[in-house]
């Protein structure tokens, strides 16, 4: 007889009847459950424990709002090795939050109070993806071939005028050692085009050394950007080189530079300044070799006003500044990169490409895409997976934050107001069709694609006026 598996669930909740009342239901659908009271006790579970999915809640004791935690949890996890999909829960939405948590990998965003019914969908569709997933990288890495996985593979050639406006000014100063500050939105794509700098300058034979410095904590950070002697401190078990001397010859990029202390500032600036830099548990001063290359998405020069940043370290790494466009401002490119995406991706799990249906075309233009180019992959990657037709349709994407219908046309005009919850959103978006249908219900109705009563039941929550 083949056995059957069990998936295992964690919970991590600091309420106690969330944690149970979830608990029961889903060991009635045949899961395995185990829960944590805070994501300190989750890291530890997951040292010791297989876990096919977590169900993460965004507030603990920090505060009850912000999601700072919850967060805080994601880009621990994202750093993890075969990390488990996660699905957000909480009470106090926003779409600013939303967006947040997706970009760090979260697979979906439910509010409390939470419908069963919708909650199992969801856990269901993210384990039936994940083991797509996995299957599909187990086959490709028997069938892989003793070459890299992308020969062969043309490079993108942006279509947008604004692009290539910015890659004509990036091509000038390419082959410089000039410092340069890349801008812009999470997930523009500021990473890509560190690789490009770095494949166009003189240091393309030397390594390129990439740092994420906002989740480097205070205590290793001298540890991992300059190296550590054996016995420098308690855990210094062996010599450790850093990031400087790796990247010697290369290029070293610094990601969310906007994040460091301003004491961790610093002691950057001082390498910088003079180039010099000593290994922790050595008196011997060590020169860096390496060209610099900071990436953040934050105003640098509005945190200096407000103390937050250095002006004298922001004068050191913006020689050069460029700002890169969001992806809902590069029209010309939304569609010819999905489809590049969705091949690259189909390479990757060994699988034919699929072609994109009209309407997915039309949605994916239409859609503000608030987590940009990593937001379109991520949507891709999905879709292959989960696709059963010969083409991609629309269903396969999930654009979960617009829909192609009035509350869309309503929201994708303008960014998201980060101080508006979900249910504010939806409430606007029903007043909107409500006053250009004067109040009709089964028109509005329609238009938002919910049933009369389904709508009904909206406006009496809400407190709108209708006419019937």
């Amino acid at each position: 007889m083949r056995a059957v598996l069990i998936m295992t669930v964690l919970i991590i909740d600091d309420n106690l009847e969330v944690r149970l009342s979830i608990a029961y239901f889903l060991e009635d659908q045949g899961f395995d459950v185990i829960e944590a009271d805070s994501p300190d006790i989750a890291k530890q579970l997951l040292s010791v424990k297989a876990v096919s999915l977590i169900l993460l809640d965004m507030n603990f004791s920090r505060d009850t709002t912000s999601g700072a935690e919850g967060l805080c949890f994601l880009r621990w996890l994202k750093m993890r090795k075969d990390a488990p999909a996660v699905i957000c829960l909480t009470g106090w939405g926003s779409v600013a939050l939303a967006v947040q948590a997706l970009q760090l990998g979260a697979s979906d965003f439910i509010e409390k109070p939470w419908q069963n019914d919708a909650l199992l969908a969801s856990i269901q569709q993210q384990l039936k993806l994940s083991q797509r997933q996995q299957l599909h990288i187990e086959l490709a890495a028997k069938q892989a071939q003793p070459k890299s996985q992308d020969q062969g593979a043309q490079k993108y050639t942006w279509q947008s005028h604004v692009m290539n406006e910015l890659e004509a000014r990036l091509q000038r100063i390419a082959q410089t050692d000039a410092s340069i500050l890349l801008c812009g939105e999470s997930g523009v794509g500021k990473s890509h085009v560190v690789k490009w700098l770095h494949e166009k300058s003189r240091r393309v034979d030397g390594p390129l050394v990439s740092v994420n410095v906002g989740a480097l904590s205070e205590s290793l950070f001298e540890s991992e950007l300059f190296g550590h002697k054996k016995g420098a401190f308690t855990d210094a078990k062996a010599d450790r080189v850093g990031r400087f001397e790796m990247a010697g010859g290369g290029t070293l990029f610094l990601d969310e530079i906007a994040t460091l202390s301003l004491p961790l500032q610093a002691k950057l600036l001082r390498v910088l300044e003079s180039g010099e830099y000593e290994v922790l548990g050595s008196s011997k001063t060590q020169r860096s070799d390496a060209r610099l290359i900071c990436a953040t998405n934050a105003d640098l020069t509005q945190l200096v006003e407000q103390g937050e940043f250095r002006n004298d370290l922001l004068y050191r790494i913006n020689t050069f500044v460029f700002e890169l466009p969001a992806l809902r401002q590069r029209k010309d490119d939304i569609v010819p990169f999905a489809k590049y995406l969705l091949a690259s991706h189909a390479r990757r799990y060994q699988m034919a490409s699929k072609p994109l249906s009209d309407d997915v075309c039309a949605a994916l233009l239409h859609y503000p895409w608030p987590g940009n180019i990593r937001e379109l992959s991520h949507v891709m990657e999905r879709a292959l997976l989960m696709s059963d037709e010969a083409h991609i349709t629309l269903n396969d994407c999930q654009l979960r934050l617009a829909r192609p219908n009035a509350a869309q046309t309503v929201a994708a005009s303008a960014p998201y107001p980060t101080d508006q919850t979900l249910a504010d959103l939806e409430k606007s978006a029903i007043e909107q069709v409500l006053s250009e249908e004067k109040g009709v219900v089964s028109n509005a109705a329609k238009r938002l694609g919910v049933s009369k009563s389904s709508l009904y039941r909206r406006i009496e929550k809400y407190g709108l006026k209708s006419e019937g």
